[in-house]
């Protein structure tokens, strides 16, 4: 089958490795930039445009949606394609998606009218998880412990509202020194730094900032980690994640545990059936357990670390059937994205 793949270039992400499969698999493939006006020209004639968008790339955010739709209209195979990307670090979205296809998701409530969140606040049980709709390694999650607690936050959304970007980055600085493998890695972070930094200020001037809403989500106690499963067309891996030190928050702890006997395969089968359903070409699920020991989906989000996934020793498929290996995410991707094009013809 001769095919010819638009791959859109970016210092992180996913096109190294998309590059480099197709180099090795003499895939026919040519280098995009998503951002071109005459983008659509472009690649008019492409089979398919692969296109591993960020939710912290102001550029991305203000096109890629909408390109992706456009492109798919076009005919043309796209990844992330519309259903998988549409409610990408959106909250808001994730939530009606979910309970749309009765998925377990933990209670969540929202509200953009400030009498109708403040007349829920004096009613509802606490603590509550405030989130902003945007936002990835817990970055913009709180606990609010109380009444006074809700109303403050809402008052505040209400009225100036929050950046979508904290401005903290040294909050977990003991976190992330601990997690250092020896001096060299330790200075090796200390150069990135001000990279990093002038990131974080970037995003802070132009990403746009959140208000006139809130989004809350029921506090699930007992958890000292969340279960994550990245689900990769009818493959599921799973790892867990150990709560931050002192704090109720997994996600971006980088303290990952592959063991097996840690996955509760509940979450693996809720995580396929779900994919299948919302018809997600890849799409990576956070688990914590309710009270009774029930699972519940917190966020999920189709773009994530893909080490996080090739470190896993290997996958279920949708027959809970255990597949030995390590695989990289991009290359899984590829191969779907190859066997959709080669049904096509």
């Amino acid at each position: 089958m001769s095919v010819l793949i638009a791959i859109h270039d970016q210092a992180e992400g996913f096109s190294t490795r998309w590059f480099e499969y197709c180099r090795q698999h003499a895939i026919r493939h040519i280098v995009i930039n998503c951002y071109d006006t005459h983008v659509i020209e472009q690649i008019r004639h492409v089979d398919a445009l692969l296109w591993n968008w960020d939710h912290g790339t102001p550029q991305d955010l203000l096109i890629a949606r909408q390109l992706i739709a456009v492109v798919s209209e076009m005919g043309i195979t796209t990844f992330p394609n519309v259903t998988t990307s549409l409610h990408f670090d959106d909250k808001i979205a994730q939530k009606y998606l979910l309970e749309a296809v009765e998925a377990p998701l933990a209670p969540s409530y929202v509200f953009v009218c400030r009498s109708d969140a403040i007349r829920w606040i004096e009613e509802a049980t606490f603590p509550k998880v405030f989130k902003l709709r945007c936002g990835a390694g817990s970055a913009n999650v709180h606990l609010a412990k109380n009444r006074r607690e809700a109303i403050r936050l809402c008052e505040k959304m209400f009225s100036k509202g929050m950046p979508s970007v904290s401005a903290n980055y040294f909050r977990d600085f003991r976190r992330k020194v601990q997690q250092t493998k020896g001096w060299g890695h330790f200075l090796e972070k200390l150069k990135h730094m001000p990279s990093v930094l002038k990131r974080i200020l970037y995003q802070r001037r132009y990403l746009p900032r959140q208000s006139n809403y809130v989004y809350f989500q029921d506090y699930l106690p007992n958890n000292t980690h969340d279960t994550r499963v990245t689900v990769i067309g009818n493959r599921a891996f799973a790892f867990i994640r150990m709560n931050r030190p002192g704090d109720f928050r997994a996600s971006g702890s980088g303290s990952i545990v592959y063991d097996l006997q840690n996955i509760d395969l509940r979450c693996v089968r809720i995580a396929l059936d779900v994919s299948r359903k919302i018809h997600a070409q890849s799409m990576a699920y956070d688990f914590l357990f309710d009270e009774k020991g029930e699972p519940k989906i917190i966020e999920i989000s189709y773009s994530y670390m893909p080490k996080a996934v090739y470190d896993c020793a290997g996958y279920w498929d949708e027959a809970l059937s255990w597949h030995e290996g390590h695989y990289w995410p991009q290359d899984l991707i590829l191969q779907d994205i190859l066997e959709d094009l080669a049904a096509k013809t």
